[in-house]
């Protein structure tokens, strides 16, 4: 059986989706009740929901197959917007947890706000895992295509669920 460096272990773009995926699963039992599971997808077309959760799955599960770096000017910009994405996640996150019936919390830009604020730290991955261990011909932006799929459904959900609430 062939070793894997451990660089490549180190270096593999899924550790950079665990970050979000901790923020997301340890905060959203503080968010209004609106967000609660059984509320979250009552009513929302099914067509809605299976295309946001298979792009999803192939967003969250792509960086697996990239590794990132630093030496070009565009992964280090990538690390400033991923770093940047994360924080605005989580303050997103805190702001409805703490005010969920404050101005903030109640309109429609800070309710979709968990939808949306994934962008920047969506686009520092594709910037910063610009090689894959896959398949060599592999650029950068081509996870933009799933990665702007996801979060137009992710948040026409969220709106959805506004509406309702």
């Amino acid at each position: 059986m062939a070793r894997v460096p451990h660089e490549a272990v180190a270096r593999n773009g899924a550790w950079l989706v665990l970050p979000p995926l901790a923020i997301s699963l340890g905060l959203w039992g503080t968010l209004p009740p609106a967000f609660g599971s059984e509320s979250f997808g009552r009513g929302v077309p099914g067509w809605l929901s299976l295309s946001e959760n298979v792009v999803r799955v192939l967003v969250f599960a792509t960086p697996s197959a990239l590794f990132f770096g630093a030496s070009s000017k565009g992964q280090r910009a990538g690390w400033g917007l991923y770093a940047a994405g994360l924080c605005l996640y989580l303050a997103s996150y805190l702001l409805l947890a703490a005010w969920p019936e404050g101005t903030w919390g109640t309109s429609l830009l800070g309710f979709t706000a968990p939808a949306w604020t994934p962008a920047l730290w969506l686009i520092g991955v594709a910037l910063v895992c610009q090689d894959s261990w896959l398949w060599a011909r592999w650029r950068w932006w081509l996870y933009l295509v799933p990665t702007t799929t996801f979060l137009v459904l992710h948040v026409a959900h969220a709106t959805f669920v506004w509406s309702r609430a």
